[in-house]
């Protein structure tokens, strides 16, 4: 389960994202995703695969996916399975 400061920290990264501050969208996220929050491990796995507000790296985009889907994420678990890994 998210803490509240975690949940925070993500909303945090999602506003910096959305306001294209991908610095500070990065280092909310990457602080809510050493929380254990699984949405934010989401959105760092999908970043990554994209290559925004961090490098463009698939091996990490997986990773972040797979803790994701380990930490019970709805999407991070269907995008395992179609990925088969």
């Amino acid at each position: 389960m998210t803490s509240v400061g975690a949940a925070a920290q993500r909303e945090l990264g999602l506003l910096f994202l959305a306001l294209t501050q991908p610095e500070r969208a990065a280092h909310w996220l990457h602080l809510a995703a050493a929380q254990a929050d699984a949405d934010a491990m989401q959105w760092l796995g999908k970043l990554h695969a994209r290559g925004e507000c961090v490098e463009q790296d698939e091996t990490k985009a997986i990773e972040w996916i797979k803790k994701a889907a380990e930490h019970g994420h709805v999407i991070a678990r269907r995008q395992v399975a179609e990925l088969g890994l």
